[in-house]
């Protein structure tokens, strides 16, 4: 490629319509599918041990009659759909230990290319496929991806078979297990990767001079003090056409409220053939920014326009041929990583308190909806996590875009890791796709034993292709070790589950290098398990239930204090926010791994409090805190009242054990009006203490009330928990969207959109039973909804993901609804749409109304001796008010609870 510095020539603001240069649509809608090499896979069977389906197999030509195939819409995770937990599929697991067999998958679809776009650069965007995907187009074998985590194009224009106008057919075969790593019953990781079209598809038309994807990348100076500043453009222009072609590349920067905030001078280059051409441009901002921060992430928006020709004058821009146009977030903000104080963003210190995450949730696997993407982020908040680790790979692009509107810093991991070509190319593909995240404050190379050994060779050609397509954020590996080749080349030293120790002997030792604990604090639980084996240490591999009490080993100096309680370390990323599909404790007949702090459904643990006690209440209302708590106190009991007899390792007893988690600096515990002590509680950072624990309370059925205190004894907040009566009815609720979890107040009608119902069985007081495991059923009694599937956050529980019902786990089961209509979606989409899908909603004008039906979707939740009970979700066809990242948007900065009170 060549690289062109702009000069000032010209300068003014271009504004023009996206859909005039540029026309980029869903291909979600409107697919076939099929598990199975070459007929339907027999839920029971494995996988075949030869998955080649050669260069031409049947279901990649066009004349292939799909009939026995399903309609499903993207994004899909073809596994987690199958069946239930199989342990005869899977007699040792599979998927991580998750039970879920790994079939391959194909997927087909039948499309028009609009006659109008001939002549124009017509490419498909996959977001995603996991893990090895051959696609074919009208049966011509057209290309191979093989990592699960990054986009790939497919370009259209320049196959010989595709003809305008005419139908046109796309073949997709993935095989989640081929590639490195991978295996007949295994993914390339130890946890759920789960398999197939697992993010969105995008088809995208724009003139044969275009800006590539992901070429687009704008860079600040940010000088403080200062009213001027600038913002750094890179453009990156290809030529598909068989001539020269001249062209001017227009930049300009959006305010948070959409005027103009800045503009460069334009550069008129010229490209050939084949060629492209990278154009610098400098945007000069004669006014003061708003920065992008925690608490008031501000983002601006910079666009590209590519004019056809020379630089037009301001007299002869409205007759100027627009031949793209692109635009991306930005945010302005500084990041520096101190060997000494830790991490300062925009000048002000910040300690990152944060969470590793797998991105695969109950019912929807790996295909994870924006809006549960949305309360996953909110529920981070929600205990004070203002970071987010992307373990062990490229994230959800959407999911980035959230973290940039509600604040939370993010550190932003690559999969594999070796000194090899195409690993070190999947890490370029992530930096240029994310580096216009303001979010993104981190690369991180790898993880744990990947980063070992000779692994570690990979190190400098890591490190130069992230300079080379960013260079203004630091990198990072999640190591066991340090001062050798990798954490050399490194600019921030990453531990993995290590000792303050540990990281004392690597301050004294690189004494210039920053540190972070990068992975900490597998302090397993099992929601609202009240009795069983205390996780006293990190990551003990139990095999016994896993009790709710774990404070012991989060706040011990080998676990979340180890970097919490020093100011030199940049923060703590905590394994994990939520529980996941896989990686259970000891790889027994659980199906979930037990670190979260939420279990698999977003049910939150007695930990979640934990760490709002610790991360959030405890905190003063600094800039790294995720919203203001004004000096506010709250105390959470751990346990349940129920009899000791209700729990085999304490039958027969007489007394029960109890803890509570709270700011307050005493708790004092009654038992029916009678106390049972005041216990002085200890903040995390100042010591081991920060619960209040009672060991021998006597048990009578009632109630048992923690009040927390002050120093002189004040009451300040307190909490009661009762024993239950009995189950006398069902309560259904909606956790999102809800304002109270920051998810908003609708769903979107734009046919992809998801809420996620709480059916909770309750005694006669509304209060849930603790041990309740009724069957719960769900059914769309009426609107444009339907249940995709329920769970109940039980590890041990195999009933099937898909079914419309779930025993209850501790009294509660979580549905998923999904919406069916598409009645948001945009005239410019649906004109679009109705050309090029032959399948799908917009292809069905017998159904036109159920595909465009804008009422709110009524659910039902039933169980053998209790009445039915309903619930309404309220659905809205405008996305620029209800949509996700509106939402994200409009919550940056506020409360959350996700606690219920």
């Amino acid at each position: 490629f060549n690289m062109v510095t702009s000069v000032t020539l010209l300068l003014f603001a271009v504004f023009v319509t996206p859909s005039s240069a540029r026309d980029i649509v869903s291909f979600d809608f409107g697919w076939k599918h099929r598990t199975g090499l070459t007929q339907w896979a027999i839920p029971d069977s494995m996988p075949p041990i030869n998955t080649d389906p050669g260069i031409n197999p049947p279901e990649a030509q066009p004349k292939y009659n799909p009939a026995d195939w399903i309609d499903v819409q993207l994004p899909h995770d073809g596994l987690i759909a199958t069946s239930a937990a199989n342990t005869t599929a899977c007699p040792n697991g599979c998927s991580g230990k998750s039970f879920i067999p790994r079939h391959v998958l194909w997927y087909r679809k039948e499309f028009t290319l609009i006659a109008d776009w001939k002549g124009s650069a017509v490419w498909l965007q996959f977001e995603g496929a996991f893990r090895n995907a051959t696609v074919w187009v009208n049966g011509e074998l057209i290309t191979s991806h093989i990592c699960g985590y990054t986009p790939f194009q497919i370009r259209l224009d320049n196959i010989s078979s595709v003809e305008y106008g005419s139908p046109t057919v796309i073949a997709v075969f993935v095989d989640p297990d081929n590639g490195d790593g991978g295996g007949r019953t295994h993914g390339s990781g130890w946890w759920y990767e789960g398999g197939g079209l697992y993010r969105h598809v995008n088809l995208i038309r724009t003139s044969l001079a275009h800006i590539e994807q992901d070429g687009l990348f704008a860079y600040d100076n940010i000088t403080y003090g200062e009213t001027f500043n600038e913002l750094h453009t890179r453009t990156s222009v290809i030529n598909r056409d068989s001539t020269a072609m001249s062209v001017c590349v227009l930049s300009n920067l959006t305010s948070p409220d959409g005027s103009l905030a800045g503009q460069a001078a334009g550069m008129a280059v010229t490209v050939q053939p084949g060629d492209t051409m990278i154009v610098n441009a400098t945007i000069s901002i004669t006014s003061s920014v708003e920065l992008w921060s925690s608490s008031s992430p501000s983002l601006y928006t910079v666009t590209a326009t590519v004019i056809q020709g020379s630089c037009p004058s301001v007299e002869t821009l409205d007759t100027a041929t627009v031949l793209d146009v692109v635009s991306v977030p930005h945010g302005f903000r500084s990041l520096r990583f101190d060997a000494n104080h830790g991490f300062f963003l925009n000048n002000e210190h910040f300690k990152i308190r944060g969470f590793c995450d797998h991105n695969n949730f109950a019912v929807v696997g790996m295909a994870v909806p924006d809006r549960v993407n949305l309360f996953r982020a909110q529920a981070s908040r929600a205990v004070g996590g203002n970071g987010r680790r992307t373990s062990h790979n490229p994230p959800d692009p959407t999911m980035l875009a959230i973290y940039d509107r509600v604040g939370v810093v993010v550190m932003d991991e690559n999969r594999l890791f070796d000194n090899n070509t195409q690993y070190v190319s999947n890490m370029g593909t992530l930096v240029r796709r994310d580096r216009n995240h303001p979010s993104v404050v981190i690369w991180s190379f790898c993880n744990e034993g990947d980063c070992e050994g000779s692994h570690e060779n990979g190190g400098p050609a890591f490190q130069a292709i992230a300079d080379l397509y960013d260079g203004t954020r630091p990198t990072l590996a999640n190591m066991f070790t340090f001062g050798d080749l990798l954490s050399n080349t490194i600019n921030v030293q990453g531990f993995s589950h290590q000792s303050r120790d540990k990281l004392e002997a690597c301050h004294e030792k690189l004494p210039n290098k920053p540190i972070m604990m990068s992975e900490c604090c597998s302090c397993n639980t099992m929601r609202d398990e009240d009795e069983g084996c205390e996780t006293m240490h990190d990551n003990p591999h139990y095999s016994c239930i896993q009790k709710s009490f774990n404070a012991r080993c989060a706040e011990s100096n080998t676990a979340t204090n180890a970097s919490d309680g020093v100011d030199y370390a940049v923060g703590t990323m905590v394994w994990t926010l939520f529980d996941y599909y896989g990686e259970p404790p000891v790889g027994g007949l659980e199906v979930s791994s037990t670190y979260g702090q939420y279990d698999l459904c977003g049910f939150p643990k007695a930990a979640a409090f934990w760490y709002r006690t610790q991360w959030l209440l405890n905190i003063e209302d600094n800039p790294d805190k995720t919203f203001p708590t004004h000096g506010s106190h709250e105390v959470h009991l751990v346990e349940s009242w129920e009899s000791p007899d209700s729990f085999p390792s304490t039958k027969g007893n007489k007394t029960r054990s109890i803890h509570a988690y709270s700011n307050t600096p005493m708790i004092e515990l009654f038992m029916n009006g009678q106390s049972q002590g005041m216990r002085n509680v200890t903040p995390m950072v100042e010591g081991p203490g920060s619960y209040a624990e009672w060991l021998t309370v006597p048990w009578a059925a009632g109630n048992i009330t923690a009040i927390g205190r002050d120093p002189k004894g004040n009451a300040l907040c307190q909490t009661t928990k009762y024993t239950n009566g009995k189950a006398t009815k069902l309560q259904l609720s909606i956790d999102a969207p809800n304002s109270q979890t920051g998810t908003g107040s609708a769903v979107v009608l734009d046919g992809h959109d998801a809420a996620l119902l709480r059916a909770s069985v309750t005694d006669d007081s509304g209060r849930v039973m603790h041990l309740a495991t009724n069957n719960i059923s769900f059914k769309v009694v009426s609107g444009p909804g339907y249940v995709q599937g329920t769970g109940n956050g039980d590890p041990h529980c195999h009933e099937p993901n898909n079914a419309p019902w779930h025993s209850a786990y501790h009294g509660l089961v979580r549905a998923v609804i999904r919406v069916k209509s598409v009645a948001a979606r945009t005239t410019y989409e649906r004109d679009l749409l109705s050309q090029i899908d032959m399948h799908g909603p917009f292809a069905d004008t017998e159904n036109y109304d159920s595909h465009f039906d804008d009422s709110n979707i009524v659910v039902e939740a039933s169980s053998p001796g209790f009445e039915a009970v309903q619930i309404t979700i309220t659905t809205s066809t405008d996305a620029t008010k209800d949509g996700v990242l509106a939402v994200a948007k409009e919550g940056a900065g506020q409360p959350v609870n996700f606690f219920g009170n």
